[in-house]
């Protein structure tokens, strides 16, 4: 039964975001320049850096995401812990000394250093349309989830625009330190929530974390190792490693938002050890998000009656075998489509007139709302719509609740609204609403500094403007007139943002937005890093080919495997899940960047790629610069490019 969301629960969401806004305010005045802005002088240490960094990649994408996995396919969601410490050796190694050496504030500096302008213009402009689109779907989550736990008959759009105002609020006042540690004390809110939901389900449960277990065990959901080929299953290691792999990669290597945190960090230790903290603090997460869904698995199958009744209500009229599935298969629990209609007192009557409530397993319609509501109440009983899987072998003695596909994500904050305390609810859901936040404003500081480093500074996008505006010629503006600048562009940026999250709700599971957005545009910036780094004979010409082909090539392989009605232009008629869309991406744009360089451009000499190249001198130090003493970096708005 719905449980009303306490005053409490919002006093406690109230004071969050004043926190959060509270420290927007306190570091306002600390931000007197553009490095001071993007990159706190450049004097972070490794603690919050580390914070920061995993508190943006769990993001509510994940928050919600992970233990809906965790519920359906259970201990298989681990292949991602393993995957994030694949990337160990090229970030400790390579990246982090490299970028940190070239006195970089934006990483795609790395590729006009490499290769060329023309390169380093178009990355910056498909990672700022990748990081909208994210952001849209990050932005979006959580009001979909928090809406649905505490049962609010408000507009998501109201939530989400409430939520992108705050967020770009408190970072347009505090820079990138305020988004550096609100992503601290956010990250620490999602840790203890989840730690806190966790214990809950064992006191809940008779047996505790041993009944957990029984019910996963019995369920089928405690295989790690699916050692089974399949194009088209998400969740085996040849698939899913790989695809997290490379995914984790992109956005270390290629994406500014977390390479803006190693660029802000005192040194390269500091950098590192903070790489070392983040890929720490998501071993321990990413299962721990994991395990919830399996209590959600435990406690519902336990507690059935505590199910809402839109999750196993059966509103679609089709032969009863379709409803269930093979063990071990992806596919979803009860009706593969989206539910298209809320199950309330108030639309009842008229769905039981027009036969689309129909009996469990029958599968004939009900003839009555008296069938299955409370008498009392009108409110529709769970345990009378619900249906079950064949019990056939399972010691549990009774089978799994089938579900609409949608419920798993909605599961844990639902719970949290449902079954916790007033005031720890309220606590939990503002960790929810953490996720979402600890990535936006990361998102938007990021954005905001590339247009103006690489757009506005670079190219001299906008200096006309600005230089009327602030009634100089163009040679006469200096930082101060930058920072005029980056503040309205973070507002602008935190609009469009959340304009998109508008939009994404049109676009389905929440989970398959977060791994279609990465795959389509993280495999091409990341092939082209790679290009650069660890080739000596890619030239610029083929770096933007490469650029170019790749995202092309990632954007029809993944048209063409998600939208049915380009079925018939598959190859050999073969259905391929998303996973496998970055894994072929980025080989193609690797494959295309080398090959193009065989016939189009001159490779650069031995000492024009010395420290820009692995094993290719020190990571980070130029030819011109061997043997001189390091300097401190420089701040955003270098000259190094004017002529």
């Amino acid at each position: 039964m719905l449980l009303a969301f306490s005053s409490l629960d919002v006093a406690v969401l109230v004071l969050y975001l004043g926190l959060v806004l509270a420290v927007g305010i306190f570091f306002h005045n600390q931000q007197r320049s553009t490095e001071d802005f993007f990159l706190a002088g450049r004097s972070l240490g490794w603690f919050p850096v580390g914070m920061s960094l995993m508190a943006s990649l769990i993001s509510a994408l994940s928050f919600t995401g992970v233990p809906g996995q965790g519920y359906s396919i259970g201990l298989r969601t681990l292949y991602m812990p393993l995957a994030v410490w694949l990337t160990v050796p090229i970030l400790w190694g390579v990246a982090i000394p490299m970028f940190r050496g070239l006195q970089l504030a934006s990483i795609y500096e790395y590729l006009e250093l490499r290769f060329d302008g023309r390169t380093r213009v178009l990355a910056t402009l498909l990672f700022a349309l990748w990081r909208i689109l994210w952001l849209g779907g990050v932005l979006y989550a959580p009001c979909k989830a928090f809406s649905a736990a505490v049962g609010w008959d408000v507009p998501i759009g109201l939530l989400i625009v409430i939520l992108g105002i705050v967020t770009t609020a408190y970072t347009f006042l505090g820079g990138i330190k305020a988004v550096v540690w609100t992503d601290v004390l956010q990250g620490l809110l999602m840790i203890g929530g989840a730690l806190i939901v966790i214990c809950s389900v064992w006191w809940a449960l008779p047996g505790g974390p041993a009944r957990v277990w029984e019910v996963a065990n019995d369920l089928q959901r405690t295989t790690v190792l699916d050692s089974k080929f399949d194009w088209n299953a998400r969740w085996t290691p040849w698939g899913f490693i790989p695809h997290f792999a490379l995914a984790m990669l992109s956005f270390y290597l290629a994406d500014q938002i977390t390479a803006q945190r190693f660029l802000a960090a005192k040194s390269v230790a500091a950098a590192r050890q903070s790489f070392l903290l983040n890929c720490g603090a998501l071993t321990i997460l990413f299962p721990a998000l994991t395990y919830i869904g399996l209590c959600m698995l435990a406690f519902y199958h336990d507690q059935p009656q505590e199910l809402r009744a839109a999750w196993v209500t059966n509103l679609d009229p089709r032969p009863p075998h379709e409803y269930f599935r093979r063990p071990g298969d992806d596919e979803p629990l009860l009706d593969p489509r989206r539910r298209d209609q809320a199950l309330t007192p108030a639309n009842i009557p008229q769905l039981v007139r027009d036969a689309r409530i129909l009996q469990p397993n029958r599968l004939e319609p009900f003839t009555s709302e008296e069938e299955f509501t409370n008498p009392e109440t009108g409110e529709p009983l769970s345990e009378k719509l619900m249906m079950r899987k064949p019990s056939i072998g399972l010691g549990l003695g009774k089978g799994e609740v089938l579900l609409h596909q949608q419920a798993p994500e909605e599961l844990f904050p639902c719970y949290v609204a449902d079954q916790l305390p007033a005031g720890i609810a309220g606590l939990i859901l503002a960790a929810l609403l953490a996720a979402s936040m600890s990535s936006m404003d990361s998102g938007l500081n990021s954005i905001s500094m590339l247009l103006l480093q690489d757009i506005h500074e670079r190219q001299g996008v906008g200096q006309s403007f600005l230089a009327r505006w602030r009634g100089k010629t163009i040679d006469q503006l200096d930082d101060q007139d930058r920072m005029s600048l980056a503040k309205p562009l973070t507002l602008l940026i935190g609009a469009i943002a959340t304009i998109a999250a508008l939009a994404v709700g049109q676009l389905g599971n929440i989970f398959d937005i977060m791994i279609g957005v990465v795959n389509t545009f993280g495999a091409s910036l990341l092939g082209v890093f790679l290009l650069g780094m660890f080739t000596r004979r890619t030239t610029a010409a083929g770096a933007l080919a490469a650029l170019i082909g790749g995202t092309i090539f990632t954007i029809g392989f993944m048209a063409l495997y998600r939208f049915e009605a380009l079925a018939p232009l598959r190859p050999f008629g073969q259905s391929i899940n998303d996973v496998w869309t970055i894994v072929f991406g980025t080989g193609f744009t690797l494959g295309v960047g080398w090959g193009m360089s065989l016939f189009l451009g001159k490779p650069k000499s031995s000492a024009e790629l010395r420290g820009l190249v692995a094993g290719c001198g020190e990571p980070g130090v130029l030819a011109s610069n061997e043997g001189k003493p390091r300097l401190p970096m420089p701040p955003v708005d270098s000259k190094r490019w004017k002529k």
